[in-house]
């Protein structure tokens, strides 16, 4: 059987034996496309729990509108003229208006990232910066949660009169679905309780989080969200194809309850069981960096038997994390040795150990990973944890060696997008 998966921006074919294949994995597809212009318009002046876009915003008021990065597939630059337009209406002046996008712990982004991400004309017309989460200079303190952690977020936050987001919603591993509170934290916050929230997420198992839209990560980042005063959220749900086939649009809770519901339709799969040998692909954007590409481990977690083998494809251009080195010194390893790390102070950056436990979790007390990357060598696969492999054919004949001639294969294809359901 042939079976397309995605590697970059290609999809490559892997022959693999019928009598293996026990189930492919994919995004729901097609679902019904919509005018993005027209339901926007329709949402902003019909939003859910709240007045139209043009009755929240003042005429007198800075507006800030929070937009996601290069990392996200959201059609920033086709719905932004709209949301722009809408302010308008309300007699917000194009002087009233900037964007910010929210990097989170992401590097920064190019001049052509940005403009790709906004358009031309609006980054040529409009005040568009960045989040930088480690310049103290650009943060200010709202306070502290559990009266501990330093709760900092961008300080063009606290200048603005309305402050509304603007993305997109999948399964994550940290909040159980991006989107909502996440434009805020870790979108445009400090560096203190973006470790928090990721560090608390390692004492979870990735079962108790991905997928979940209740849990308890999600409650603290909502409440950073509310401090900060987010209070009108656009977010939208996409196919596998990046249609838009949802739009939600209103107060942020109740935006991203609905925008959640509608993700797990369209990426929500069903398997019949775990299997020995879970093939996960990883299409572009989200194979720039291991950092991000490991979304697909994630997934592939929920549908691995104990001691399976999950293989991985990955380009990573940018490596592991530029943004965090200690991933690659440090490799990953399970939560207990993590955490003595960071007790230790070996470990700093706690944003860092969370995504090292993230992914130990997976590749270390879950099952054996082999990696494909054009990017990453052998040598430093292997320091972090990984087997390596030139080839997928490479990978499945190791598999099958472990597994026996029999081994039961599950293929997830946009695998950092799916929600296996068993």
């Amino acid at each position: 059987m042939l079976i397309g998966l995605w590697y970059g921006e290609k999809e490559i074919k892997v022959d693999i034996p019928n009598k293996n294949v026990l189930a492919i994995l994919e995004p729901k597809c097609p679902f019904p496309k919509i005018d993005v212009k027209k339901e926007l318009r329709n949402r902003l002046m019909k939003p859910l729990n709240s007045q139209a876009l043009r009755e929240v915003a003042s005429s007198d008021g800075e507006v800030l509108i929070l937009i996601d990065d290069y990392t996200r597939r959201t059609p920033t630059k086709e719905i932004l003229p709209c949301i722009i337009d809408e302010l308008k209406n309300g007699g917000v002046p194009k002087n009233r208006i900037k964007i910010l996008m929210a990097l989170g712990t992401h590097r920064e982004p190019t001049d052509n990232e940005i403009i790709d991400k906004v358009g031309k004309e609006i980054y040529d017309e409009y005040s568009v910066t960045y989040h930088d989460w480690s310049n103290p200079k650009v943060l200010v303190n709202l306070g502290k949660i559990e009266n501990k952690v330093p709760i900092r977020i961008n300080k063009l936050l606290s200048n603005a009169d309305l402050v509304l987001g603007i993305g997109m919603i999948l399964p994550h591993r940290v909040t159980g679905f991006s989107g909502g509170g996440k434009i805020v934290q870790p979108g445009v916050s400090g560096p203190e309780i973006t470790g928090y929230t990721h560090w608390k997420s390692a004492e979870y198992p990735g079962e108790e989080i991905l997928g979940k839209l209740y849990n308890p990560i999600k409650e603290i980042v909502d409440k950073v969200a509310d401090l900060a005063g987010l209070k009108f959220l656009i977010n939208l749900v996409l196919d596998e194809a990046n249609n838009v086939v949802g739009i939600f649009a209103g107060e942020p809770h109740k935006v991203h309850e609905e925008g959640a519901k509608m993700v797990k339709k369209v990426y929500g799969v069903k398997a019949p069981k775990r299997a020995d040998i879970v093939i996960a692909d990883c299409p572009s954007p989200t194979d720039i960096d291991m950092w991000q590409a490991a979304k697909s481990l994630y997934a592939a977690n929920l549908i691995v038997k104990p001691r399976g083998t999950i293989i991985f494809l990955a380009r990573c251009p940018e490596g592991i994390s530029p943004e965090h080195p200690e991933v690659e010194e440090i490799g990953y390893k399970p939560f207990r040795e993590v955490k003595e790390l960071v007790k230790k102070g070996i470990i700093r950056d706690l944003v860092a150990a969370g995504h090292i436990v993230h992914v130990g979790e997976v590749i270390k007390e879950k099952a054996h990973c082999i990696l494909i990357s054009d990017y990453i060598s052998e040598e430093t696969a292997s320091h972090v944890g990984f087997e390596y492999a030139s080839s997928v054919e490479e990978a499945l004949e190791i598999a099958f060696k472990r597994h026996g001639a029999d081994a039961e294969v599950i293929v997830m294809k946009r695998a950092p997008e799916l929600l296996p359901l068993l």
